[in-house]
């Protein structure tokens, strides 16, 4: 397995996640952090989410209208 390298970015997108109890689509993260991190892309958040479903932290409840 490949080691995970510390990204404040990947905290605060695992961070804004876990902080609620519906569930967020990559849109939405994108929408909370972004003014916090300016330079943060939407593909940034995309790849985490799929990262943290590849290794199980989060799962997907489904896709629906491509979110």
């Amino acid at each position: 397995m490949k080691k995970q390298n510390f990204s404040k970015k990947r905290k605060a997108i695992y961070d804004t996640i876990c902080s609620v109890t519906t569930h967020p689509t990559a849109e939405w993260v994108y929408n909370q952090l972004k003014p916090v991190y300016p330079d943060l892309s939407l593909g940034t958040v995309y790849r985490n989410i799929a990262m943290f479903k590849e290794t199980g932290q989060i799962i997907s409840v489904g896709v629906v209208n491509g979110q």
